[in-house]
């Protein structure tokens, strides 16, 4: 059945989920999608005019990442896939094409010819990371997880080089030696993120034992030694963390206390480490993407864990003062990712498909539009805490 407005969408999830305010968006506008492939991990480009996506084709595992580009109303123009043309590798693969994935828009279109950096098969038949008809790296581990700062001076990644994984950077001003950002010979450490308008860096560290997966940060990427520094080592996982614009707080997802660990919820933390607080229960963990901010640094987007409701996509404030459901009208949402157009906020993630559709076997990528105000939310109510879960101070129970 078609869907014809907001309003038809905002009662919608209003009568599935009673207990939160709704916000109105756009009807969901379908961008990508192919007949025997999943589309997901959208990326806004930094000018919002194209959006990266991944396929992933089940029948001969493999991946692809295209580039739609976008006109008024986030309807698309056209589309092209991202390779890596031809190299000494393609010539290596003979007729099979060389993956390409976990994809990275450079800070400014301006920056390259082709202003992205991914991570595909290089000379030595393992992954490298590639930009601009270059590889950029050429070494015997895999090389992944790309993220430029802001400045577009650094690119870090993950390197399995060693046993296990660690973070490394490329000074694209200086020279063309691979800097070590961390140093834990046992633990893997992978995932880095930039904060906007520094670079500070976010990571991810695996460790042995009850601590897992931990949240630690580099203040300064020239002098990581001195300046790293643990935000979270509880027990249990803590993964995908995300800054939000102001670099002053992370979100991240966490089994903190639950007596489940693969039920996970959503946290927020200073960067220094202090206050942290549970801002949702039973949450989508998304395969590459995190908890969402938006622009003002007040508010994240996440995916509610709800069949029974179609994990509709949720809001909710820093501060847990308020939280609500985005009406997107979409069914099984997750992956994530928000450009900011002036006051106009863009929202692209993947669905199963529309509410009442009969089709739902393969994933595609959607994008919805809201504003600030839409995002009224509703006080949240008192949630109970499992049983065995410690009272923290700032913690929601």
């Amino acid at each position: 059945m078609a869907i014809s407005n907001k309003k038809v969408l905002a009662f919608t999830c209003l009568s599935l989920l009673p207990w939160v305010a709704s916000a109105e968006v756009s009807p969901p506008k379908l961008v990508a999608e192919r007949a025997t492939a999943h589309c997901q991990i959208p990326r806004w480009s930094p000018d919002g005019k194209k959006l990266a996506f991944e396929v992933y084709l089940p029948k001969n595992d493999s991946r692809e990442v295209w580039i739609a580009t976008l006109g008024p109303g986030d309807s698309k123009l056209s589309e092209e896939e991202v390779t890596t043309g031809k190299t000494q590798t393609s010539d290596l693969l003979g007729d099979r094409k060389a993956p390409v994935v976990e994809f990275a828009w450079a800070p400014d279109m301006k920056m390259l010819s082709k202003p992205y950096v991914f991570s595909s098969i290089g000379p030595k038949k393992n992954f490298d990371l590639f930009a601009d008809g270059s590889w950029l790296t050429n070494n015997p581990g895999n090389d992944g997880q790309p993220d430029w700062s802001t400045d577009g001076r650094y690119i870090a990644y993950t390197s399995q080089r060693k046993a296990s994984g660690d973070v490394y950077a490329l000074d694209l001003q200086g020279d063309s030696t691979p800097m070590q950002l961390t140093f834990w010979p046992s633990d893997t450490v992978y995932r880095p993120r930039f904060a906007a308008h520094t670079n500070r860096l976010l990571f991810t560290r695996s460790q042995t034992g009850s601590k897992g997966q931990s949240i630690g940060v580099i203040d300064f990427v020239t002098d990581p030694k001195q300046s790293v520094h643990m935000v979270t080592e509880w027990n249990g996982d803590e993964i995908r963390p995300e800054w939000s614009p102001d670099g002053t707080k992370i979100a991240f997802f966490a089994n903190k206390g639950n007596a489940n660990d693969k039920v996970y919820d959503l946290w927020v933390i200073g960067s220094d480490g202090k206050n942290q607080l549970r801002l949702a229960r039973n949450v989508v963990v998304p395969d590459y993407t995190g908890p969402v901010w938006t622009p003002d640094s007040s508010t994240i987007l996440f995916v509610a864990q709800d069949f029974k409701k179609d994990n509709p996509v949720m809001f909710v404030r820093a501060d847990n003062s308020a939280k609500g459901v985005l009406a997107t009208g979409t069914e099984l949402n997750s992956d994530l990712a928000l450009f900011a157009q002036g006051d106009t906020l863009h929202l692209a993630f993947k669905a199963i498909g529309h509410k009442g559709a009969t089709e739902k076997t393969w994933e595609r990528i959607y994008v919805v539009t809201f504003t600030m105000a839409d995002l009224k939310g509703s006080a949240p109510t008192a949630e109970p805490a499992p049983a065995g879960d410690p009272s923290e101070e700032g913690m929601t129970p």
